[in-house]
């Protein structure tokens, strides 16, 4: 009987530092042919066909007022085209600014509530390393090819922001495990 016990917790064990080291594999390095986008000194690794956008091509949300509440200069865009009827359209985006890390989130939390109807929710994060918020909303625009909701994710370190922007529960959307990943790629160079 205790040798099955040991045998058991035995393989638990394997199988749990396996899967800790292919999750530390996939968040250290690029995936199959993903671009890396660099601003700030922050690298971030993306997944696969995510386009990185010219250093001066800006990213914006506006507010209610039509002013720009947040935006985001030679961001990346993740899958680029995902909308055939909508010139410029995505299902995400990436980008890295600097600023205080709770004006940035009121700033998007206002860009997105104007971007898509309703008010976002937040959620403060356990970041490994620096501040991580993330804001979910729904969606209540009837327009072509919106998704369900929007969450953003802003991950603060030494004064500089990754802001990813994604659409969820959407055809082409990336999944939660693949921004987690993306996220914890995030690292200075």
């Amino acid at each position: 009987m205790w040798l099955l016990a040991s045998l058991t917790a035995g393989l638990v064990l394997c199988t749990a530092v396996v899967l800790a080291g292919d999750w530390r594999a996939r968040a250290a390095g690029p995936g199959a042919a993903g671009p890396v986008l660099e601003r700030h000194g922050l690298v971030v690794r993306l997944p696969s066909g995510a386009e990185v956008l010219a250093p001066g091509e800006r990213l914006l949300y506006r507010d209610a007022d039509g002013s720009v509440a947040a935006s985001v200069a030679g961001a990346a865009l993740l899958a680029s085209g995902a909308c055939p009827d909508v010139p410029g359209s995505s299902r995400g985006f990436v980008g890295v600014v600097r600023g205080d890390h709770e004006e940035l989130v009121r700033a998007w939390s206002r860009g997105l509530a104007a971007a898509v109807g309703s008010p976002p929710t937040r959620s403060d994060v356990d970041a490994p390393a620096g501040r991580r918020t993330d804001l979910a909303v729904e969606v209540r625009l009837d327009a072509p090819c919106q998704p369900p909701r929007v969450h953003a994710s802003l991950l603060t370190r030494s004064g500089v922001t990754v802001v990813l922007v994604r659409d969820v529960g959407a055809a082409g959307a990336i999944d939660d495990a693949t921004a987690e990943l993306l996220l914890a790629s995030t690292g200075f160079r």
